[in-house]
């Protein structure tokens, strides 16, 4: 579940932005620099099926007698508005459905997850003719909203702080993306959840139109992503919890339509790469997700 969780968490921090001004949309789990425009709004709804069946024992594949399975379908819904040109901030509120499986049953709990409330600032910002170079600072404080007692969880029951920069250069139908956000994670049950570090970088290409030569026109993205999280383990009065923390790299295609000027719809698959679990640990066979994006003025 640590990592049904830490997935969430990072779709919580990543805010996105519907605008084509600059002839290609947002990567679709890897944040962009690039803002929504002054006093610009928009609201984004998600939906991502994310489903672990195999263990693994300090990285390498085993057998499982109890022959565990997790599902999660979760539903994050964000809104995010620029208070200046320059600051944009989100709200990130999720809805959830876990079921947890095994030789010994099965439960399912469904509820609200950890809403998040994230800052983006834009810094530096370089424009030359049709192409922009940008980064910006990124912080976000995650409330443990969901309940951390359910089995499964539906939250992490932590107040969790973080901070990082993001990224973007963005040419005629090229772009590279890329962020970085280190967590500092609180405590719950008397234990203290281990820090963690997510790391992104996203390839896009405009497939069609070859030429944008006018705004708004409609228009077909392609992106390449790896995402990936490593994690410190949990530890208790100091000492290292056994069976936390550890990297995980996911290597995600997507595609994206944006018809107009406000809508865009978007999918994506990702699989792991690189699940490096430290002890043992039910590792994750996919996510999956169809969302869509939609800018208010």
């Amino acid at each position: 579940m640590k990592y049904v969780s830490s997935f969430f968490v990072l779709l919580c921090l990543t805010i996105f932005s519907p605008s084509t001004a600059h002839s290609q949309g947002p990567p679709i789990i890897t944040d962009t620099p690039i803002l929504l425009g002054l006093e610009g709004r928009a609201i984004m709804g998600r939906s991502m099926i994310v489903r672990s069946t195999t263990l693994y024992r300090d990285g390498e594949r085993i057998d499982d007698p109890m022959q565990q399975e997790v599902t999660a379908a979760m539903f994050p819904i964000g809104v995010p508005y620029n208070v200046t040109r320059n600051l944009l901030v989100s709200v990130m509120v999720p809805v959830m459905s876990v079921r947890g499986k095994s030789v010994e049953g099965s439960q399912t709990s469904t509820g609200l997850g950890d809403i998040s409330v994230t800052a983006k600032y834009l810094f530096l910002q370089h424009d030359r003719l049709q192409e922009t170079f940008r980064i910006a600072a990124k912080t976000a404080v995650k409330f443990p909203s969901g309940d951390e007692e359910r089995q499964p969880a539906l939250g992490t029951g932590t107040y969790d702080v973080s901070a990082g920069t993001v990224a973007g250069w963005i040419g005629k139908r090229f772009g590279v993306y890329g962020d970085v956000l280190y967590s500092i994670n609180g405590r719950a049950g008397g234990i203290d959840h281990g820090n963690s570090l997510q790391y992104n970088v996203a390839i896009g290409f405009r497939g069609i139109p070859d030429v944008y030569d006018r705004y708004p026109m409609s228009q077909l993205n392609m992106y390449l992503e790896f995402n990936g999280e490593y994690s410190q383990p949990h530890t208790l009065n100091g000492e290292n919890i056994p069976d936390t923390g550890g990297n995980v790299v996911y290597i995600t295609p997507g595609v994206q339509y944006i018809p107009g000027r406000q809508f865009l719809v978007e999918g994506f698959l990702q699989i792991p790469v690189i699940q490096s679990l430290k002890g043992t640990q039910l590792g994750t066979d996919y996510r999956i997700g169809i969302g869509i994006r939609l800018l208010l003025y």
